[in-house]
């Protein structure tokens, strides 16, 4: 028994140092994606598909390199994989694909600008950016969104789906529920470094979700804030295209801060 672990110890050592000779003659060259927005639809929903199971960040940043990277993993030798890559066979320690897989280290960060899956089954998306997305859906997304937020109830996610992909009936899957999550998070991220006046920056280490009285008060502030208090201009507010009605209000909140600033001076 003893005899037949040496052996085997013996081989891998032999094996490992034959790939890594191999390894000295060829050089491996890979194209990632360099940021969320590069992504085709195939690769959001299997990004999306690896954050509803139980990876880690860094296993997860591994696969995406393999996937991404054309890499086929034929089989693994201690802490050696041997791939196949256009159909030549390279060798790749632990330590290489995780120093490979910094270059995905973005997957660990809120998108800067939308992303989403165009598609749905047969159902197509709005816009990334909501620009053809009413203020009325707008502040139902956001109500919805700051629900899940509180409850982490999957079904205010379907709910979201229904306004995004505009289909009353659409189910989602574990990968498909995770992506409105991001698309809409991605979207609060875009406007909060569009219209800095309106939505203000909070430090995270403050930031407590609102709850449900105050998100209806808010929402009806900002009708208020549009409608100047006629409340004969409401319908007219929400059926207004949710960009619109924001480049507005961060307008009142500019003019605001800066009327706060000459009366305190």
């Amino acid at each position: 028994m003893i005899l037949g672990i040496g052996f085997n110890s013996f081989i891998l050592q032999v094996l490992s140092a034959y790939l890594f000779s191999l390894y000295m003659k060829h050089i491996l060259n890979i194209s990632l994606p360099k940021s969320w927005s590069e992504l085709s639809d195939t690769q959001l929903r299997y990004v999306f598909r690896l954050f509803s199971k139980d990876y880690t960040l860094s296993q997860i940043k591994g696969l995406c390199l393999l996937k991404w990277g054309g890499l086929q993993v034929v089989s693994r030798h201690g802490g050696v994989y041997l791939v196949r890559y256009k159909g030549r066979m390279f060798p790749l320690t632990s330590l290489q694909v995780t120093e490979a897989s910094a270059a995905l280290a973005w997957l660990a960060d809120v998108p800067s600008f939308p992303v989403r899956l165009s598609r749905i089954g047969f159902h197509r998306a709005v816009r990334a950016d909501l620009q053809d997305v009413s203020f009325e859906d707008y502040l139902c997304l956001d109500n919805l969104y700051q629900g899940y937020l509180q409850t982490e109830r999957k079904a205010l996610l379907w709910d979201m789906a229904k306004i995004l992909y505009r289909y009353k009936y659409i189910r989602l899957n574990a990968a498909e529920e995770i992506s409105i999550f991001y698309w809409f998070t991605s979207v609060k991220k875009m406007f909060a470094n569009m219209f800095r006046h309106f939505y203000k920056v909070v430090d995270s280490s403050e930031s407590v979700v609102p709850s449900m009285q105050q998100l209806q008060d808010a929402m009806n502030t900002q009708i208020r804030a549009l409608t100047g208090g006629d409340i004969t201009k409401e319908r007219e507010v929400l059926a207004m295209d949710c960009w619109r009605a924001l480049v507005e209000l961060e307008a009142k909140a500019k003019d605001y801060d800066e009327l706060k600033k000459i009366s305190k001076s």
